[in-house]
C-alpha cells in the first residue's frame, strides 16, 4: 500500500508594527479572515530584532514611533538576510512628497493612510500577496508564465542595460495599449507611457533598484494612447552579471483597475451618504481638522455651519419615508448651488484645495465648513441666502412642501480654536435657533441668554433633588449569554424635579459634573443601591450584585473608599454585592493616582469595571495595570453588529482581549435576537438592553428576583 503525502503549506508571515497596542489588536482581528501567519512588534526596534531571527514575507510598519521611527527600521530591515525580498508597507498620516520619496529611498513598497480602512487594507493585502506569489512563480517556473499572464492580466518584461533593448510579453503590450507592430519595446517607451505626474517616482525606484543590485514594488498608473488611465504595479528585480554590476532588470507589471475600482467603491460606502453623495461626518471631520489646522498655521479664518430641517419628521410620517427621501436630495442640492451662487466653491468634496466642505451626517442634518471668511457679515450674508433658498417650497411625490431650515454657526479662531470644540458650539447654537422657532440662523455666543438661563435653573434645582426626594433608582437586569438567568442589575440615576417632566440624564449628569454634586448625588446612589440590596435580601430574594456608576468628580473624591465601607457595614453586605462602572476618561486621568484608588477599591471587595469600553482610549496598557473585573462593549458597537462586519471584528477582539486577561463582558443595549445571537457565539458573558427588560423601578425589577428565586427552588 502506498503512503499517502501529506502536502505541508506555509502561510506567509506578516510583521505588524505598532507602538498603539489597541492598533495591532484591531490589525490582528481584521487581518484574521486571511490566511496568514501573523506576528506583532511594539516598535521598530523590536521590529529588526524579530526579523533578525526568521525573516518575515510582509511588514505593516508605522512611520512615527518612539523609539525607532519607521525609516530607520525600513531601512535597517532592507539590510538583513530576506529583507530585500520582503514587501514593506508604510502605515502613516503624512502625505507630503518629501516624506514618500524618504521612505522609498530606505525601502518601502507601499503605502497605507491613517485612520486605516481595514475592509481596503484586507484587500491591499490580498494584492500584495497575489503579486508575490505571481512573482516567485515567475522566478521559480517560467514555464508557466504566459498562462499565468493571461489568468492575471500580468505581463513579464526584460531591459538590457548595456545595450538599452528590451523584450516585452504579449501582455505589456495589451496593458499599455500599445501595437507590438507599430512600438519600440524600450524602457523609454514603457517610462513615456507612466503617468506624467508618477515618472520621476518610477524612473527614481526603477534607478535605486538598479544601483543596490535589489528589487522594487511601485503601485502607480498608466496612460494609453487613447487617453485611457489604468493602475497598475511594477516590480522588478535587477539582475547582476558579477557583484556591483547590473546588467539586466526584470520586471512585472499587473493592471490592478478593477482592484481599485473596488477600493474606491468600497471608500465611497465607507465614507459617503448613500442618499446625496455628499461625504458623512467621519470623512468631514477628517476634512476639516487639515482645513483648520492650515488656518491656524495662516492666521486666516473658518466657519462651521450645522443646519437641521425643522418638522422634518412631520412629511416623513405624512408623505412616507420616499417623499422624505425625496427632499433630503433637494435640499442638498439647493445648498451646493447656493454655495456655487455665492461664488463660495465650484465643486463640492472632490479635491483637497476646497474652499469649504459640505456634509450629511445623517438625518435632515447637514455639516458645512468655510474656510477663507473675513468677516462674520460675510458668513451671516450666506447664511440669510441659504435659509431664503431653503423655505422656497418644493414639489414632493407631485404635491407642493413647505418647510424651513435651522442654522447653528460658529467661527474660527473666535469660537474655537479645536475642531470638536467648534463643532459643539455650532451645535449650541442650532439648538438656540432651533428654540428660537425655527426658520434662522444664530452665531454660537456665550450669552445667548435663554439657553444660559434654563441652564442655571437646573443647576439651582439639581442642588436641592437629593434634600427634596426627587431622584430615583431605576434598575436595568443583567443576563447571562450562557444561561439565559439574571446575573445582577445595573442601577440608573433619574431626576423628577419638583414632581415634574423627568429630565433626561444626558441632560442633569453633565450639569451635576460640572457644579460639583454630582459628588453629594453619587453617595446617595451607593447609599440607595446597598440599602435595596438590603431589602431585597430581607425578602428572602437571592443576592445579586448590583452596578453603579462612578463619575470623575466621585473617583477622585478622597473620601470615596471610606464611603463605600460605611454603606457595606450599615447595611451588613458583603462587598461582591457592589460594583463600580467607571468610564474609560474617568481612570486615565492620572494612572498611578488610578491604579492606587482602585486597588483600594479592590481591598474592600467591591467589583470594578471599564463602562462604554471602545469609545474612549480603548488601551491595553491600563487594562494590565488596573484590578478589574469586566469590560461593558460600549451600545454603538451593538447597534449594528449584524450588519456591520468591522463592528463584528471590534467585538470579538475586546473579547478575546478580556478573555485573555480574565474580564467577563458585557454588552449594552442588546435589542434584538440576532444581536443576542451574535454576541453568544463570539463568546460575550453576559448583556443588558431592552431585549430583556428597560429600566426598572425597584418593585418590578423584584419579578426577576423572584423568577431566580424559583430557578434555583
Amino acid at each position: 500500500m502506498m503512503e499517502k503525502q501529506t502536502t505541508v503549506t506555509t502561510l506567509p508571515r506578516v510583521l505588524i508594527v505598532d507602538d498603539d497596542a489597541m492598533v495591532r489588536l484591531l490589525a490582528i482581528s481584521a487581518l484574521g479572515q486571511l490566511d496568514l501567519d501573523l506576528h506583532e512588534a511594539g516598535d521598530g526596534a523590536e521590529a529588526v530584532a524579530l526579523f533578525q531571527q526568521q525573516a518575515y514575507d510582509i511588514v505593516l510598519l508605522d512611520l512615527e514611533m518612539p523609539r525607532m521611527d519607521g525609516f530607520t527600521a525600513a531601512r535597517r530591515i532592507r539590510a538583513l538576510p530576506g529583507g530585500e525580498n520582503a514587501t514593506l508597507i508604510m502605515v502613516t498620516g503624512l502625505n507630503d512628497a518629501d516624506s514618500i520619496e524618504k521612505a522609498y529611498q530606505v525601502g518601502a513598497t507601499d503605502f497605507v493612510t491613517k485612520p486605516i480602512n481595514w475592509a481596503i487594507l484586507r484587500q491591499r493585502l490580498r494584492f500584495v500577496l497575489r503579486a508575490r506569489n505571481a512573482f516567485r512563480s515567475l522566478q521559480e517556473n517560467e514555464a508557466k508564465l504566459l498562462e499565468s499572464q493571461r489568468i492575471a492580466n500580468l505581463g513579464h518584461w526584460e531591459w538590457d542595460i548595456i545595450n538599452n533593448r528590451a523584450e516585452w510579453s504579449e501582455q505589456v503590450y495589451g496593458i499599455l495599449g500599445l501595437d507590438p507592430q507599430a512600438c519600440d519595446a524600450s524602457f523609454a517607451t514603457f517610462l513615456q507611457a507612466v503617468h506624467p505626474d508618477e515618472q520621476r517616482l518610477f524612473n527614481r525606484a526603477v534607478s535605486a533598484a538598479i544601483e543596490k543590485g535589489e528589487s522594487y514594488l511601485l503601485e502607480h498608473r498608466i496612460v494609453r494612447p487613447d487617453g485611457e488611465e489604468r493602475h497598475v504595479v511594477s516590480q522588478g528585480q535587477a539582475l547582476p552579471a558579477e557583484p556591483g554590476k547590473v546588467e539586466r532588470v526584470r520586471h512585472v507589471v499587473q493592471d490592478i483597475t478593477e482592484r481599485k475600482r473596488a477600493e474606491e467603491h468600497i471608500f465611497q460606502l465607507a465614507n459617503f451618504d448613500s442618499l446625496t453623495g455628499l461625504p458623512n461626518r467621519a470623512l468631514f471631520q477628517a476634512y476639516a481638522g487639515r482645513i483648520l489646522a492650515a488656518a491656524k498655521r495662516d492666521g486666516t479664518k473658518a466657519a462651521v455651519l450645522l443646519l437641521d430641517l425643522d418638522r422634518f419628521k412631520r412629511i416623513n410620517d405624512s408623505l412616507g419615508y420616499q417623499a422624505g427621501d425625496q427632499l433630503i436630495k433637494e435640499v442638498a442640492g439647493r445648498i451646493a448651488s447656493c454655495m456655487r451662487e455665492c461664488d463660495l466653491a465650484a465643486k463640492i468634496h472632490t479635491v483637497e484645495d476646497l474652499p469649504y466642505s459640505l456634509a450629511r451626517p445623517g438625518g435632515d442634518e447637514f455639516m458645512l465648513l468655510i474656510r477663507g471668511v473675513d468677516r462674520a457679515a460675510g458668513v451671516a450674508h450666506f447664511a440669510k441666502r441659504l435659509s431664503d433658498a431653503l423655505a422656497q417650497p418644493l414639489s414632493v411625490m407631485q404635491q407642493e412642501v413647505f418647510f424651513s431650515a435651522s442654522i447653528g454657526i460658529s467661527l474660527f479662531p473666535d469660537d474655537a480654536q479645536d475642531q470638536d470644540l467648534l463643532i459643539k458650539s455650532a451645535d449650541i447654537a442650532l439648538g438656540y435657533a432651533k428654540d428660537s422657532g425655527g426658520g434662522c440662523f444664530r452665531f454660537f455666543s456665550e450669552e445667548m441668554n435663554d439657553w444660559a438661563n434654563k441652564r442655571i435653573e437646573l443647576e439651582a434645582r439639581l442642588n436641592h433633588a437629593v434634600e427634596n426626594n426627587e431622584l430615583q433608582l431605576y434598575y436595568q437586569p443583567q443576563i447571562s449569554l450562557v444561561s439565559g438567568r439574571l446575573t445582577g442589575f445595573e442601577a440608573l440615576l433619574r431626576w423628577w424635579p419638583g414632581g415634574g417632566d423627568m429630565v433626561p440624564p444626558n441632560e442633569f449628569i453633565p450639569i451635576a459634573e460640572e457644579t460639583g454634586v454630582i459628588t453629594e448625588i453619587g453617595a446617595w446612589v451607593i447609599h440607595q443601591a446597598c440599602k435595596q440590596l438590603r431589602s431585597w435580601r430581607d425578602r428572602g430574594y437571592d443576592p445579586v450584585p448590583v452596578a453603579v456608576n462612578v463619575s470623575a468628580r466621585q473617583f477622585v473624591d478622597q473620601n470615596l473608599v471610606k464611603i463605600i465601607e460605611d454603606e457595606l457595614a450599615a447595611f451588613d453586605l458583603t462587598p461582591e454585592l457592589l460594583e463600580l462602572e467607571l468610564t474609560e476618561r474617568v481612570i486615565m486621568r492620572s494612572l498611578e493616582e488610578t491604579r492606587i484608588k482602585l486597588q483600594a477599591l479592590k481591598e474592600v471587595g467591591v467589583k470594578l469595571s471599564v463602562d462604554d469600553f471602545g469609545t474612549g482610549y480603548s488601551s491595553m496598557s491600563y487594562l494590565k495595570r488596573f484590578p478589574l473585573d469586566a469590560l461593558k462593549i460600549d451600545r454603538s458597537f451593538i447597534m449594528d453588529l449584524v450588519t456591520d462586519s468591522n463592528d463584528e471584528s471590534i467585538i470579538r477582539a475586546i473579547v478575546a482581549m478580556s478573555k485573555g486577561l480574565g474580564l467577563h463582558t458585557i454588552a449594552e443595549g442588546v435589542e434584538t435576537d440576532q444581536q443576542r445571537e451574535l454576541l453568544s457565539s463570539i463568546g460575550c458573558d453576559l448583556m443588558q438592553g431592552f431585549l430583556y427588560s428597560r429600566p426598572l423601578p425597584a418593585e418590578e425589577a423584584e419579578s426577576y428576583l423572584l423568577r431566580l428565586s424559583d430557578q434555583h427552588a
